[in-house]
């Protein structure tokens, strides 16, 4: 049976996520769950998909899964998006009697406001699983950050639901392969790339984004990420929306952007929600 790489353990949304993308999809995968999100993205040299978390609302890109993608030139194959949200829960009689929590690192970034507010000293966990239990192994001195679904397993003394700074809080993940292997693409599409540059000279973003511009391309986001072969050295992590019928235009702009001196990866082509 094929397998796919998951952040664990079970009951993560990384789990949800993985068990939604294979039903919708209708793919029978033996699941593989691994501790951290550099093992989940190694473990893809030994399996055939690797999902990883990419992308939040409200705290912006999972960098470590983004140089794990590009540092092995893995390839995004597809995308898939959760609602997330999250409550507190201790088994103090109230909020005030807790000063440790523990708390996600991710969901940390996404509940900035509410730990501020009680002034929270945060012990920091590799998922949202070992969250839920550390805080069930722990006195009512602790509290914890947990997603509102493990509420159903589990009874405390102390809950507030939807903590986060925002209601509106959606995580995106990237289902991966270590090839290309073409989908079923709708009419609207987005593609990733990586543009690496050979010798620094000035006005080397402008040319990137003249290229896109002339050729009608529009670019949902632009990040810099570090060499790590020199300081200030960097490369650039582009995210782009085509039409499925204008695919040529990617050709194009890899093509002079290689004229003009630079190196291009396409990490995926994929269909946009």
């Amino acid at each position: 049976m094929k397998k796919l790489a998951v952040l664990g353990p079970k009951g993560t949304y990384s789990d949800i996520a993985a068990k939604k993308y294979l039903y919708d999809n209708k793919l029978d995968f033996e699941i593989i769950y691994y501790p951290s999100i550099l093992k989940t993205a190694l473990a893809l040299k030994d399996s055939d998909l690797a999902i990883l978390p990419f992308e939040n609302t409200l705290d912006g890109f999972v960098l470590e899964s983004l140089d794990n993608i590009i540092s092995n030139n893995f390839k995004i194959i597809d995308q898939i998006k959760l609602d997330i949200d999250f409550a507190f829960v201790t088994n103090a009689n109230k909020v005030e009697d807790c000063k440790n929590i523990y708390c996600q690192f991710k969901a940390y970034g996404q509940c900035i406001d509410f730990i501020s507010k009680y002034q929270f000293d945060v012990i920091k966990t590799e998922s949202n699983s070992e969250t839920v239990d550390k805080i069930n192994s722990s006195d009512n001195t602790f509290g914890a950050i947990i997603p509102v679904h493990a509420l159903n397993d589990n009874k405390y003394k102390t809950v507030i639901s939807h903590i986060a700074d925002r209601r509106h809080n959606e995580t995106r993940f990237f289902i991966c392969s270590k090839t290309k292997i073409d989908i079923n693409y709708r009419e609207n599409i987005d593609a990733s790339i990586v543009i690496t540059i050979k010798e620094d000279r000035p006005g080397i973003l402008f040319e990137i984004l003249k290229e896109l511009n002339d050729l009608n391309i529009n670019m949902n986001s632009i990040m810099s990420r570090p060499m790590k072969t020199d300081l200030g050295q960097y490369k650039f992590y582009i995210e782009i929306s085509l039409k499925y019928e204008s695919l040529d235009k990617l050709e194009k702009l890899s093509m002079e952007l290689k004229y003009r001196g630079f190196n291009v990866d396409i990490l995926g082509i994929y269909n946009k929600f």
